[in-house]
C-alpha cells in the first residue's frame, strides 16, 4: 500500500498519519469512507472500452463537501482503477463560480448580506480574525467561505482540527490587540502579480481580474477584498467567538460577534 500523506494544507486538507500494508489507521478510513459514499451516490460511467472516469461532479462534490483535494481524491480513484475526469473537474468548478456570481449579485464582495455600519465593522473583523489564525495556527488557514450579517459574523477556513480553548482564546486576544491599536485601514489598486508580491491573502478559487483592490489593516493584515471597511480598528468594539465548529473534513467554521468596548484601548 502507498502512504498517503498529505502535509500541505495549501487546499484545506491535512491527514495521514503513517500506515502500512498490514492495514489503515481510523482516520485514513474516514476518508475512504467518504469517498466511497460520494462515488456511490454519483455514480462512476465506462466513457470509453475498457476505461472507467470519477465523474468531475462526484470530484467537486468530495472538495466542496469534505474539503478534499484533488489531488486526493485523483489517488483514491486510481486505487480502484478509475480515471479522473480532469475537464469535468474544471467545468464543475467554473459552474459553481457562475452559480454563486449570480446568485450574489445582492451581496457585496466579503460575504456581506448588505452593506450597514454594522455589517462593514464585522467584515473588518473577519480581516482581523483571518490574520490571527494563521498566526496562531499556521499559514495553512485560508479562507474557505463567509457570511455577514449586521448581529454576527461566519468563517469558514482550512483547519484539520478542533481548536483547543487556548488557541481560541488567543485568536480573541490578538484581535482585540489590535482593535486596541487603533490601525488605519487602508486600499490601494495594484496589478494582482504586486498584491501578491506584497503578500496580499486572496480567496480560494477565486478568478481576479488584472487589477485588484487590496486592504491593509495596519501591519497585521492585506488582503484582495472589494470592500466596504473601517477606518480605524478602534471602531470595532470587543471581539468574541461565540463558536467554532466542523462543517467539513478539514474545514472549521468561527462565529464571532463585537461587542462594545468598555472603553476605547480596552483589550
Amino acid at each position: 500500500m502507498r502512504i498517503l500523506h498529505f502535509s500541505d494544507t495549501h487546499l484545506g486538507f491535512q491527514a495521514f498519519d503513517v500506515v502500512n500494508d498490514a492495514g489503515i489507521n481510523a482516520r485514513e478510513q474516514d476518508v475512504y469512507d467518504a469517498f466511497e459514499k460520494v462515488v456511490a451516490q454519483q455514480r462512476v460511467f465506462g466513457h470509453a472500452a475498457g476505461e472507467r472516469e470519477l465523474s468531475g461532479a462526484a470530484a467537486f462534490r468530495l472538495y466542496e463537501t469534505y474539503g478534499f483535494p484533488i489531488e486526493l481524491t485523483e489517488e483514491l480513484a486510481g486505487r480502484q482503477g478509475l480515471a479522473l475526469d480532469h475537464g469535468g473537474v474544471a467545468a464543475a468548478f467554473a459552474e459553481h463560480q457562475q452559480r454563486s456570481r449570480q446568485g450574489g449579485t445582492a451581496r457585496f464582495r466579503g460575504g456581506l448580506a448588505e452593506r450597514r455600519p454594522e455589517t462593514t465593522r464585522l467584515h473588518t473583523a473577519t480581516h482581523l480574525l483571518h490574520a490571527a489564525l494563521r498566526q496562531v495556527l499556521g499559514p495553512h488557514v485560508e479562507q474557505r467561505g463567509s457570511n455577514i450579517t449586521a448581529e454576527r459574523l461566519r468563517f469558514d477556513f482550512a483547519h484539520p482540527q478542533r481548536l483547543s480553548d487556548a488557541e481560541l482564546r488567543a485568536v480573541e486576544v490578538l484581535v482585540n490587540a489590535q482593535i486596541a491599536r487603533d490601525l488605519p485601514v487602508s486600499s490601494a489598486e495594484m496589478s494582482l502579480v504586486e498584491a501578491r508580491d506584497a503578500g496580499a491573502i486572496g480567496l480560494f478559487g477565486e478568478r481576479y481580474g488584472e487589477r485588484v483592490l487590496v486592504y491593509a489593516i495596519g501591519d497585521f493584515s492585506r488582503e484582495i477584498c472589494g470592500g466596504p471597511h473601517v477606518a480605524r480598528t478602534a471602531e470595532l468594539g470587543r471581539f468574541h467567538v461565540v463558536k467554532d465548529e466542523a462543517v467539513g473534513a478539514g474545514v472549521r467554521r468561527i462565529r464571532a460577534v463585537l461587542e462594545p468596548a468598555a472603553g476605547k484601548g480596552d483589550a
